[in-house]
Parts: C-alpha cells; structure tokens; sequence
C-alpha cells in the first residue's frame, strides 16, 4: 500500500490537471480506506463505500490519457485481493514497509555482491538472512546462535531449537 500511495502522490503533481485530480482522488480513497479500518470501524456500509469507491477510480485511471496513472489503476485493480487484503483480515498491516525495512540489508547486500551464482547459494543465503533477522527481532546475537548451531552440527547433534528471546 505504501508503494501504491508514493505513486498516487506523485501522479497528483502531474501537469495534465485531469490525471493529477485523479490520482489525488485515489490517494484520498486509499488514506480513507486505511484510517477507517486502523480505526477499528466494522461499519461494513462505509467500507464497502469505501472500496468500491476506490475501484470506480481505479477504472477512470485507467482509462486517462496518462501513462503513469493507468498503470496505477491497473496495478492496483489485478492485484485488488492483495491490496485490500488488511480490510478483511485486520491483523495484517496496511503496508508492507516493515518486510521491505527488513529486506532492505539483504538487498544492498545482494546489489554489491552481485548476488549468488547457484540455487544452493542463494537458498543458503537467504536461509541465513532469515536466522539473523530472527535473532534481531528477537533480540539475540546470531553469531552466538549461529556458533552455537555448529558447533552441535559438527557433533552430529540436531540444532537447538530457536530462542524465544528476551
């Protein structure tokens, strides 16, 4: 959603007039759309306004005579479930801006070194990305964890099972 939101912002600065009134009319609805459910409203008349509201402009997006703005209206009406996912299950976030915060080391990282030349490589790296991520989450060392899990395995002893953390 936060990706989606950049986009409507950005469109809203458009010189053609009628594409950045569109694209402000998308940026409310999504604004609207997440306060109402971060506001713990089960007023389903208004959340169903809401989003069919958000489809009708999605539509006229797509139909502008504005390149960035289509794509918009498109991306968000193919990937609609994903987008409105949060509005049937509260207990998802509206955004996915703490994944792309956790990803964002592996990322830079992957950029630098121009990432893994094997599946084995990129399985054991991304397998290792998430043990770290865990232990930081968690507030746990991983290379005490990490020593920890070899040592074992160098043993022949199955790892220890995951730290709950402090």
């Amino acid at each position: 959603m936060a990706h989606l939101i950049r986009k409507a912002i950005a469109i809203t600065g458009a010189i053609n007039q009628k594409a950045a009134q569109i694209g402000q009319w998308i940026l409310d609805d999504l604004r609207k759309l997440i306060s109402t459910i971060a506001s713990g409203s089960e007023d389903n008349r208004l959340i169903r306004k809401l989003l069919a509201g958000l489809r009708r402009v999605c539509h006229l997006g797509q139909k502008a005579d504005h390149k960035k703005l289509q794509t918009l209206g498109k991306e968000i009406l193919n990937d609609w479930d994903g987008v409105v996912a949060f509005v049937n299950h509260p207990e998802l976030p509206p955004t996915n801006n703490e994944a792309e915060r956790a990803l964002r080391h592996a990322v830079i990282a992957r950029n630098i070194g121009f990432g893994t030349r094997t599946s084995e490589g990129s399985l054991a790296y991304s397998s290792l990305l998430s043990v770290i991520e865990t232990c930081r989450l968690r507030e746990i060392n991983p290379g005490i964890y990490i020593a920890e899990v070899l040592a074992l395995a160098r043993q022949g002893l199955s790892p220890p099972p995951f730290p709950v953390g402090s």
